[in-house]
């Protein structure tokens, strides 16, 4: 059930990374870096109230040991009333957005994404239930027709000269086209009915789960929030591409494990079984898959800029190349919130977030009195003070040992290192700006590296592709040709 829950959400990540990456390419060569900008700033202030709208409703549905029907209502309920609060603050508060940033378009585009607020509580809970059932087939039926809406507004849009509104508009119908298909797949129109009994079960773990969400999402936001009143809408455009591709490898492998995380390790912990070894094992496969990729994304990020964004975004070259090293250091934050929440222990999540945030946005301050290159470097010691009290935190909460972890992490360091040896040898060669062969040659390179490390070190992952059906069946033809005596 598991292998499956994950193939079908890698069906559905992998899709949607597939049409963000075509999005961003074609709206790369139709908007500036400014319009980008704006509408990252505006989407971060309203994706900071989604934190706070949502309530960790879907996360509470999912790690629940029973679900009564008056409880799901009250939760729906619950989900209604501060969506609809939220919306009017949003409605008579985006105008002192605008005059804090000096923009009088941001408050419109705030206003716009912030329309999905009205669809969320239909969508929002139905998702929670299907993933809980672990029916990722249906959430990827879903997810992808979202995405394909998203990216066909956006782009079609784009061409049309609406800017930085194209992007509000998507995500709009996204959310409708999200909504629909929730209320198709799981037509549970009973969940509706407005009750509030249950609200004194809710409101404990709701306070404790926003406030780990807030905070992390304002630690996702910080740079560009900071970037847009201290440098600029551009700045905050180049430094959010770089990002942007810094989260590929991401998007394309382990957003796909992050949803059916939360559903497996409740699931273990309803069963009274340890998550130790759940820990260990996914941050093995984690750091095995994002740690190559992203050397790679360091070394060859000439000639992958010049692909994805076009020739009037070169200047976010140098900061992919510190933003991608930046972005290793967060590996473990993909299970972090899963494990605690499974074990009923957000809110030391909530405590430690609460100590790290401060010292990070200060950290990320300080440097952007220095210009875009010191907020990019900055981001690494930002990034290592917060997995490292989450780190601790986890620990005390599964009680894995710490010498696993540096077995584990050590392996994946060796594949990291032979999969950029290739590329790395190339960029010392001919510089950083790469013909497409010599570029080719690189990732070709890597690929063979990245494979025969994996069996010179006995990674887990190793034994994890041989599970998969292709490995089984070309093992069943070699052994079927052997015995009948073809050589």
């Amino acid at each position: 059930m598991f292998r499956r829950s994950i193939a079908f959400s890698f069906l559905d990540k992998s899709t949607g990374f597939v049409l963000a990456l075509v999005t961003m390419a074609i709206v790369s060569r139709l908007m500036t870096p400014s319009e980008v900008g704006l509408f990252v700033v505006a989407s971060s202030l309203v994706i900071l109230l989604e934190a706070v709208r949502d309530f960790g409703v879907a996360a509470f549905l999912i790690q629940a040991k029973e679900l009564q029907p008056e409880l799901v209502r009250s939760a729906v309920t619950l989900i209604g009333l501060i969506s609809l609060t939220l919306g009017l603050f949003i409605a008579f508060g985006a105008d002192l957005a605008a005059r804090l940033y000096g923009m009088s378009e941001l408050a419109d585009l705030i206003r716009i994404a912030a329309l999905a607020f009205l669809v969320a509580p239909l969508s929002n809970p139905l998702l929670a239930l299907l993933r809980r059932d672990m029916n990722f087939a249906a959430v990827a039926r879903i997810s992808v027709a979202a995405a394909l809406a998203n990216a066909l507004v956006t782009i079609g849009l784009a061409m049309m000269g609406y800017g930085a509104f194209s992007f509000a508009w998507g995500s709009v119908v996204a959310a409708c086209v999200m909504a629909a298909g929730a209320l198709i797949c799981r037509p549970e129109w009973w969940i509706f009915r407005p009750t509030l009994r249950h609200w004194r079960t809710l409101l404990p773990f709701g306070a404790w789960t926003t406030v780990v969400t807030l905070l992390g999402m304002l630690f996702d936001a910080m740079p560009r929030l900071i970037l847009g009143k201290v440098l600029g809408f551009n700045a905050v455009g180049l430094f959010t591409r770089a990002v942007s591709l810094s989260q590929m490898p991401d998007k394309l492998f382990l957003s796909a494990v992050q949803p059916v995380v939360l559903p497996a390790f409740s699931s273990q912990v309803r069963s009274n079984q340890g998550l130790a070894g759940h820990y260990l094992h996914g941050i093995a496969l984690i750091t095995v898959l994002q740690w190559p990729a992203l050397i790679c994304l360091a070394l060859l990020a000439d000639p992958i800029v010049r692909l994805l964004l076009g020739p009037q975004w070169l200047g976010v070259i140098p900061l992919v190349r510190v933003v991608a090293i930046a972005a290793m250091v967060l590996a473990p934050v993909f299970l972090t919130f899963p494990v605690l929440v499974a074990m009923n222990r957000v809110r030391d999540l909530a405590l430690i977030s609460l100590l790290a945030l401060p010292v990070s946005m200060l950290i990320v301050l300080v440097a952007s009195r220095f210009g875009l290159q010191a907020v990019a470097w900055a981001m690494i010691p930002a990034n290592a003070v917060y997995i490292g009290m989450t780190l601790i935190c986890i620990h005390r909460a599964v009680q894995f040992a710490w010498r696993d972890l540096a077995v584990i992490v050590s392996r994946s360091a060796v594949v990291t290192l032979c999969t950029g040896l290739v590329p790395g040898a190339l960029v010392l060669a001919f510089g950083a700006e790469l013909s497409w062969p010599v570029t080719i040659l690189g990732a070709v390179g890597a690929a063979v590296g990245w494979g025969a490390s994996l069996a010179m070190t006995s990674h887990p992952l190793a034994s994890e592709i041989s599970r998969l059906p292709m490995p089984r069946l070309l093992a069943r033809g070699v052994r079927r040709r052997g015995g009948i005596g073809i050589p």
